[in-house]
């Protein structure tokens, strides 16, 4: 027997496999599933970012909006390894692992996270 939250994540799984390629907006699911079943935004969001933690669902972004998708059968991994790096003002780099960069982080091996496009928020 599965638990309330269990079964809304459920819910969750499915609404968004309603929908056509391209995912679901959070606020949309949240307002479905509030007017539908009588859960709190609150309570659907949690349930969004529980299947995001355990790799159900990926938080994807296309201009101006937020999607929640499945997650890819098959995890896309990076060409290279790579790791994220705090320069000495705390802002993040996305460097090669194992690399050994500039203290100013510049150069080929490093680049400023606001230079690389991301669709996940891992």
């Amino acid at each position: 027997m599965t638990n309330g939250f269990e079964q809304l994540k459920d819910m969750v799984l499915a609404e968004v496999l309603r929908v056509p390629a391209g995912g679901v907006k959070p606020r949309d699911l949240e307002q479905k599933l509030a007017a539908d079943h009588g859960f709190s935004a609150f309570t659907v969001r949690e349930a969004v970012k529980n299947l995001v933690a355990e790799g159900e669902l990926v938080y994807t972004y296309r201009d101006p909006c937020n999607y929640v998708e499945l997650a890819p059968v098959t995890p896309h991994h990076a060409a290279r390894p790579m790791e994220v790096v705090l320069d000495a003002r705390g802002n993040p780099w996305i460097c090669d692992a194992g690399s050994i960069p500039s203290p100013e982080l510049t150069g080929e091996s490093c680049w400023s996270c606001g230079e690389v496009p991301f669709t996940r928020d891992d």
